[in-house]
């Protein structure tokens, strides 16, 4: 198993779970931060920072120097355009292949973090299959698909490329499903009228398989719980979580896209991206999002993989330790 590695986005949510994992595992980790970033934890788990960012190739060069692998996370989840999509997702996973062609001992191979988005949600009922052609939904899986297609380049220069789709993420620090724990603990749960598919993971099981990925096979994996959960299912895993008994509200598609909308606007005028904008809407009213996780269990085991029930009970616990609730 290798035991170096260069990590982009690791100071974000998912990313600083992957640095634990690592670096309790040995590895010896350089990340690509921005010099205002936060690197407490970095720092705490002794991992080299490399200043830079993903519009500065040289930088990616000098923090690929001799490591085996590359752990590219770092992306945009809101953007209020195709374009801050295209921008941070296409052109900067661009920047990073540039990087590690430049250096001089160049790693191994890279390890992709895309998401289900870039496939697009299932449809007539099915799962989607890993190598079906993908139809992503929204600016931000056509975003994750080209960089799935850009980071291709690397191979003709010796590296291997392992592209890991994960579906919506939660757990520790997480800030995104953190606003519906609110929601929840303020006693009410609105959701998108009907039945609605999915596969969620927890975010240190993300973190465990990114590092299987480093040594499995090169290729493309959807990983997940290997449980088909709803948006009923997940709401039941909150409120027992939090204790609550929440006014269940269930949303027609058309107030689903108003509410995004309003939110937007005021996004707009308050300067601000907000991260549930008229994207979001979009996979929330989605069939599903379920794909086939054939191969997934060399990256993490079925019967290993933490239960929805579990998984929320330790990100209630998580916040309300750290004041989030």
């Amino acid at each position: 198993m290798s035991s170096s590695a260069l990590i982009t986005g690791a100071t974000g949510f998912v990313g600083s779970h992957l640095v634990e994992r690592l670096a309790s595992s040995g590895w010896r980790l350089r990340a690509l931060v921005r010099s205002s970033s936060d690197t407490t934890l970095l720092e705490r788990c002794g991992v080299e920072r490399v200043v830079g960012d993903l519009a500065d190739p040289a930088a990616v060069a000098r923090g690929a120097e001799g490591v085996d692998v590359v752990f590219h996370l770092a992306a945009v989840t809101a953007a209020p355009s195709e374009a801050g999509y295209l921008r941070a997702n296409a052109e900067g996973t661009t920047t990073v292949v540039e990087g590690l062609l430049r250096a001089a001992s160049r790693p191994e191979r890279m390890v992709y973090l895309s998401s289900y988005a870039a496939c697009g949600p299932m449809y007539g009922g099915r799962p989607r299959e890993t190598d079906e052609t993908p139809l992503p939904l929204t600016g931000y899986g056509r975003s994750k698909l080209e960089g799935e297609r850009r980071i291709r380049a690397l191979e003709a220069g010796g590296i291997e490329t392992t592209i890991v789709r994960a579906p919506a993420v939660y757990g520790p620090r997480d800030r995104a499903l953190l606003t519906y724990f609110r929601m929840v603990d303020r006693r009410i749960a609105p959701t998108p009228a009907g039945e609605r598919r999915l596969h969620l993971i927890y975010a240190p099981d993300l973190a465990r398989a990114l590092e299987g990925a480093a040594g499995a096979a090169a290729g493309t994996y959807a990983v997940a719980e290997p449980v088909v959960h709803t948006m009923e299912g997940l709401v039941d895993a909150i409120s027992r979580a939090l204790g609550k008994r929440p006014l269940r509200v269930g949303l027609p598609p058309v107030l689903v896209r108003a509410a995004a909308a309003v939110t937007e606007g005021i996004g707009r005028v308050a300067g601000f991206t907000p991260a549930f904008n008229r994207e979001k809407a979009e996979e929330m009213l989605a069939e599903g999002w379920v794909c086939d996780l054939s191969g997934s269990a060399a990256l993490l085991p079925p019967g290993e993989a933490t239960p929805l029930e579990l998984g929320v009970e330790r990100t209630a616990r998580w916040y309300r330790t750290n004041g989030w609730i």
